[in-house]
Order: C-alpha cells, then structure tokens, then sequence
C-alpha cells in the first residue's frame, strides 16, 4: 500500500520536489528522540546523510542529492499494520502538500521496530508556540500578517478540496523565519486518528 501511494507521488509530481521516496532507515544519523508526542505518534530529529535530490547539475544536467541535512522523523505508533484508510488519507494529504502552503515532506521510511515514519524537512524555528516563546510574544504586524496570509491560504485549499484539517494548533503550525522574512507552514493536514484501526465517525479526533 505504501510502495502504491510513493508511485502516485512521483508519477503525479508537478516539479523535480514535489514527491515523495522511500528512504531507508540506515540512511540517518543521530536519531534522537525529542520526547514530543503526538495523539498517535513520535517526534524524532535526525541528520539524513543522502538529503533530498534537489541539486541541478548545470554541466550535467543531472540532479544530485544535497545532504547531509538536519531533518525531523515522525514516527506513526503501532504502524506495523497500517490500515487502508489511513492511507486513503494519506493520498487526500498529497493533494494538499502539492500546494505548497503545507509543510514540506522528503519521504517515509521504517524504523527498527517496523513502524513507518514520514520524514520531514526540519523548520529551525520550530512550531508556533516555541517561535512565540523564542521571540516573548513580540512580533512586527508585518509578520502576523504573513503568518495569517499564509495559514489561511494552507486552509483554504484544504476546504476546497473538501477536507478540514482535525487537528490545528500552535504545534502544527510551522514556522521558518529566514533573512527577516517568516514562513509559516500547516502540518499534519487530514493526518488523524490512528493507524491501525478503522476510524470511528462516532469518535473526535483532535
């Protein structure tokens, strides 16, 4: 189901990083649990040797891999059996990431207890809450408003691709603050419940 899902990625990519690889485990370094948790999974940091294939050799014309990079592996719990409509989910969720409003994913890959993790590109600012903490609560309006610009164009694509998000807060909202200029980004859109069991319309999720 997954090796199914990474090929619509790649067959349906707009431009050379709009997709998604499998990327084996022993390609990183440094795992290291950050003992953020979510509802159904686990934050780790970690460096990718390889990095994502996002280098244009002018003389060549071949693309080659720019690592290492720091990057960001979140580890789905108890995914040794996922479920197939979790990953329906996770083909609604490509749709909304090639908007570019979302945060940015390189991959999935499995750790050593067979769980699949998506591997993601790592923010240095981090979520909203600690970008606020970081910066004691001040902030330029010019910001606040590319921070909102930003939020609801991510949001606003999701509706009209029928979808709602199920889990917004300050924590799945990603911010890059690069050369005075902010970049914030929507995570974990249509990404709830967990993944191993049938989802219950009964049941709230976020």
């Amino acid at each position: 189901m997954i090796d199914e899902f990474i090929r619509h990625t790649q067959l349906n990519a707009n431009d050379s990083t709009d997709y998604l690889e499998w990327i084996e485990f022993d390609q990183f370094d440094l795992v290291d649990d950050t003992n953020k948790r979510g509802a159904f999974s686990s934050i780790y940091s970690a460096i990718w040797m390889g990095g994502p294939t996002w280098n244009l050799d002018e003389e060549t014309e071949v693309w080659t891999r720019n690592g290492p990079i720091k990057i960001v592996l979140k580890r789905l719990d108890n995914s040794q059996n996922i479920n197939q409509e979790f990953v329906n989910q996770l083909y609604r969720y490509y749709e909304c990431l090639q908007s570019g409003s979302l945060a940015d994913y390189f991959g999935i890959t499995k750790d050593l207890t067979s769980c699949y993790m998506f591997v993601m590109r790592y923010y240095e600012s981090g979520n909203l809450y600690s970008y606020l903490d970081k910066s004691m609560g001040v902030l330029f309006w010019k910001d606040i408003v590319d921070m909102l610009w930003a939020i609801s164009a991510g949001l606003n694509f999701i509706h009209k691709r029928g979808l709602v998000h199920g889990h917004l807060h300050g924590g799945n909202i990603l911010v890059e603050n690069e050369m005075g200029s902010i970049d914030t980004k929507i995570a974990d859109t249509g990404l709830h419940g967990p993944v191993d069991k049938q989802i219950s319309s009964k049941q709230i999720y976020g």
